[in-house]
């Protein structure tokens, strides 16, 4: 009686030895897919800001190189409340009485743009972060006509130049048309403010370390940067908000003395979500960009 071949297996070293370097080349390889990952995310945010921007100039084209905004009132304040409505009948965002009750709304002025142009709702969220496109409470037969603003600040991952200046700002040229200069940041990613992780956006300055510089980032790209758009069309990603007008903070106004601009830089105000002046511009050049992204911010 022939003798059977006996079959030899791994042994548990053998074994606990691959699991080891299966895991090592995990633990080399997943930081490098986060961050191809996240350089998809950057150009697919730039791409969004640039198509924010082509719909912007063509909403200006159409109404006398005005910027998007729906009631104004100087001296309100600025509102970021958010439209939770769906209705069976167009919402007039200038007439409708309920709307009435949002003057001076950010949100209401940044949603003009899907209402009149050839936009979607996509393109208002940017893929690094975990909010969720506006399907208008997913109401059979809704749409962005039966809408005069954005469901909730999930569904709005950007920030654009305050529409709604106060009468000091108007009295020191400020301006948010077709005739912006090509520095000014008219939007950008969400402005950390409100946001209670992101409280260092008052106290950052353009030599501030890493660490203290992602508080004042917003937090769509996890406080490394955010992408920008100008005044002349082209979104380009900033690893500091110290990027607008003569390196004004995009995200904060300026201190209150216009004849000086040289100050753009520090002595920041944080922008409030109760819509006081630190939301206001104070010269020409002075990026507030709205709303914020923390809970402060009514929604």
């Amino acid at each position: 009686m022939s003798k059977q071949t006996r079959r030899k297996g791994f042994t548990l070293v053998e074994l606990l030895v691959v699991i080891g370097i299966i895991a090592l080349l995990i633990s080399i390889l997943l930081p490098s897919l986060n961050r191809a990952r996240e350089t998809a995310n950057r150009v697919k945010c730039g791409s969004n800001m640039r198509q924010i921007g082509q719909a912007i100039q063509l909403y200006a084209n159409e109404n006398k190189g005005n910027y998007p905004r729906t009631i104004y009132t100087p001296g309100t304040g600025i509102k970021c409340a958010w439209d939770t409505r769906t209705t069976s009948v167009a919402v007039d965002p200038f007439t409708d009485p309920a709307a009435k009750n949002n003057i001076n709304d950010v949100g209401q002025a940044m949603f003009l743009l899907i209402r009149t142009q050839d936009i979607t709702p996509e393109v208002f969220i940017c893929p690094s972060s975990n909010d969720e496109k506006d399907t208008y409470n997913s109401t059979p037969g809704s749409s962005a006509q039966s809408k005069v603003g954005f469901s909730g600040s999930k569904n709005l991952s950007y920030s654009m130049a305050n529409p709604y200046p106060d009468t000091t700002a108007v009295n020191n040229s400020y301006k948010l048309n077709a005739t912006t200069g090509a520095e000014f940041a008219i939007a950008a990613d969400k402005n950390p403010a409100g946001a209670t992780n992101y409280t260092g956006l008052t106290s950052a300055n353009e030599t501030s370390s890493q660490k203290d510089m992602q508080l004042a980032n917003s937090p769509n790209h996890q406080g490394q940067g955010e992408n920008v758009l100008y005044g002349d069309g082209h979104a380009e990603f900033q690893q500091n908000p110290f990027c607008g007008s003569k390196r004004d903070c995009i995200y904060t106004a300026s201190p209150n003395n216009p004849a000086n601009p040289g100050q753009v830089t520090t002595n920041k105000q944080n922008p409030s979500p109760n819509g006081t002046t630190n939301c206001a511009p104070t010269w020409s050049g002075d990026s507030v960009l709205l709303p914020g992204s923390g809970p402060l911010w009514p929604g």
